[in-house]
């Protein structure tokens, strides 16, 4: 038998206070890291430490974007990234990992060349069939020029003994968006700003949670 609505309710209620005193033990911790954080609200991120010519950037993101958004309507824009993304990996050099904007939905393909301006620009379109009917759809990519490429960032992602191998970080991944690859981290120093400016350049940027646990591999 499943939860009550009571149960559900004193769940998500829970859940609720667990991410607020999340946020406010973090904001705690991001105000003794630096006393001027900058604050992008459309963003839900904090710029803990800014980007400079020989340190990386740092940011913390109190809320995921993932869990506040509504997702109504997307498909169409998900199948027309699915097809960026294939394009972006046919032409890696040519092209950055393309991703959607929200409020309205945007396709964004980021390009790197002249000739990934060319690539990136032609309609996607096709057939989509949610919930079993049939439905055609056509979305026209919003180009954008990036700095790093789609192969560029996959060479990091991929390089032996490269910044997943630095002692204070617990994840990395490429973010569209940022258009670098993000290490997480659930602490920092200069050093690591530096040394990752060092040898990645404005391939790397810091998101730090002072809270997050490393995951456990059994």
């Amino acid at each position: 038998m499943g939860a009550g609505p009571d149960v559900l309710h004193l769940t998500f209620a829970l859940h609720s206070s667990r991410m607020r005193l999340k946020a406010i033990f973090a904001l705690f911790a991001v105000y003794a890291v630096t006393a001027a954080p900058a604050f992008l609200p459309g963003e839900w991120k904090v710029i803990v430490q800014p980007a400079t010519e020989d340190a990386v950037e740092v940011y913390y993101q109190p809320v995921s974007p993932v869990l506040l958004r509504s997702y109504e309507g997307i498909r169409p824009f998900q199948r027309a990234l699915e097809a960026a993304e294939r394009r972006a990996k046919a032409f890696p050099h040519d092209l950055a990992p393309p991703y959607i904007l929200h409020e309205p939905y945007r396709l964004i393909a980021p390009y790197v060349t002249t000739r990934g301006r060319e690539l990136a620009s032609p309609l996607i379109s096709g057939v989509d069939w949610p919930e079993g009917v049939t439905t055609p759809y056509a979305v026209m990519p919003q180009v954008r020029p990036a700095e790093n490429s789609q192969a560029a960032l996959e060479a990091l992602m991929e390089m032996k003994g490269g910044p997943i191998y630095e002692p204070q970080v617990i994840g990395m991944g490429i973010r569209p968006e940022l258009n670098q690859v993000v290490l997480s981290t659930n602490a920092f120093d200069q050093d690591l700003r530096r040394r990752l400016a060092k040898q990645y350049g404005r391939l790397i940027a810091i998101e730090w949670d002072p809270l997050a646990r490393p995951l456990r591999l059994n």
